[in-house]
């Protein structure tokens, strides 16, 4: 197997389109044999076994003639895939070039690890169930690779970031290299180099929600102290602030475990405003438990150290007492401090609930005000609408009738009462006339009468 003691030297490989042919190149102080091309490699085993390449293997568009049992024996998923299959595509996070070199070591072809390949090969690895060798002499492709990473690991920051940008270039679809990327972390982190790490989290800080949750949730299962984590998340809600839902920062703060944080940082979260309610109070929850388990426990050690039954009086022990003495102090006035801002909160979020009650009612009132001024509009426009028609009817009753003789003649008379009078005082002036007649007329008041009579019958029914 061909390696690199050097990871400052870094060989690239790369593919010929016509032949698959690899090359390696390196400095001109190191310099080493190509590696026999896939294509010969193939061929070679097809003369000493006397058997054909019998399986088609699709990566990403390109085909593989390879030999089944060759693949199948370094390969769980592969000897699952192509049991009853001779063409297979595969539909997983494996380049083309990747998987050349996962060829290459089915074959037994010495290939290059390099900075740039070996989580693609590490990941790889994983995905092909390539975990497994016959022969306790020789190791699996995971056990290779996995070797090589934790020398990556020790190498310089150049390498490092390498590596830690080809994890991030597997995201999301590959969850184990999330975990190398936890890896990566924790062994800066491990190191101390604060620069280091920077140069990383930069990285990681420009990753969607997703992928970032991902990561997170790599490093909560990696990281036996979530003080890392913590800090990462922070800086991640800080620089996307605004461009994050409050949800989506929920979810990516339920990765830390409040438990696992040191008691400064816990502190730290408890004062955080760029944090989710919810979360701080669940901070402030671990902070006030850790707390009465300290207080207790310094009580505990002040009465022991009282009791002249159990323990002598000595200068050790009373400086001991003085230091729990003081030690209870401070947890009391942090307990304090803690309570403080828990009574604080909850007032907040009842000022918050009250405001909410508030423009509910309020929403409900201007709805009620909307549908009766809705209602009064429809009942005005109704009560419009028939007093329009009602004088559109008497419009065309008096344009349709005016000029008529018997409208005429209606018009003219005003009214039953006043024809009633006329007649009345016609008949009072016919009474006079004829009572102011002569006896020797007589004949002529019979005659009168007989008018008058005639008259009156003919005013009656013209009337």
């Amino acid at each position: 197997m061909m390696r690199r003691n050097d990871l400052g030297v870094v060989d690239t490989i790369y593919e010929e389109e016509d032949d698959e042919d690899f090359q390696c190149s390196s400095s001109p102080s190191l310099s080493s044999p190509p590696p026999e091309s896939l294509h010969s490699r193939v061929s070679s085993w097809s003369l000493v076994t006397g058997h054909e390449a019998d399986v088609f293997i699709y990566v990403q568009g390109k085909c593989f003639n390879l030999h089944k049992d060759v693949l199948t024996t370094k390969s769980s998923y592969l000897k699952r895939q192509l049991t009853e299959l001779s063409k297979i595509t595969l539909p997983l996070n494996i380049t083309a070039e990747t998987f050349t070199l996962v060829a290459d070591f089915c074959y037994g072809t010495d290939f290059a690890l390099t900075p740039f390949n070996v989580v693609a090969l590490r990941t790889a690895a994983e995905l092909l169930g390539m975990t497994e060798t016959k022969s306790k002499a020789k190791e699996n492709l995971k056990q290779i690779t996995e070797t090589y990473f934790r020398r990556v690991m020790a190498g310089s920051l150049e390498v490092k970031q390498i590596v830690v940008r080809s994890c991030l270039r597997l995201l999301p679809e590959a969850e184990t290299a999330a975990f190398l990327l936890s890896r990566c972390i924790e062994a800066l982190d491990w190191a101390g180099d604060d620069e280091e790490m920077d140069g990383i989290v930069d990285d990681v800080l420009n990753l969607d929600a997703e992928e970032f949750e991902i990561v997170a949730d790599a490093m909560h299962c990696r990281f036996s102290s979530h003080d890392v984590l913590y800090r990462i998340v922070d800086l991640y809600i800080q620089q996307h602030n605004g461009k994050i839902a409050e949800e989506q920062k929920m979810e990516i703060c339920n990765f830390i475990d409040c438990e696992k944080l040191s008691p400064h940082l816990l502190l730290h979260a408890v004062q955080n405003p760029k944090l989710p309610l919810r979360f701080i109070v669940r901070a402030m929850l671990i902070e006030q438990l850790n707390t009465r388990r300290e207080l207790v426990t310094a009580t505990t050690t002040t009465t022991t150290t009282t009791n002249p039954n159990k323990t002598a009086t000595t200068l050790g022990s009373i400086l001991h007492k003085d230091a729990a003495s003081r030690q209870a102090s401070k947890l009391k006035a942090e307990m304090a401090t803690t309570s403080s801002r828990i009574q604080y909160l909850e007032h907040e979020l009842a000022g918050m609930k009250k405001l909410l009650q508030k423009s509910e009612k309020e929403r409900i009132e201007m709805e009620k005000k909307l549908c009766r001024k809705e209602n009064s509009i429809m009942r005005e426009e109704r009560s419009a609408s028939f007093h329009y028609g009602v004088r559109e009817d008497a419009a065309k009753i008096e344009k349709g009738e005016r000029g008529s003789t018997s409208f005429a003649s209606f018009r003219n008379e005003n009214s039953p009462i006043r024809a009633k009078k006329s007649i009345g005082m016609r008949l009072i002036s016919k009474l006079k006339s004829t009572l102011w007649v002569s006896k020797s007329q007589s004949k002529t008041k019979i005659d009168n009468g007989d008018s008058f009579r005639h008259e009156y019958e003919d005013l009656s029914i013209d009337n």
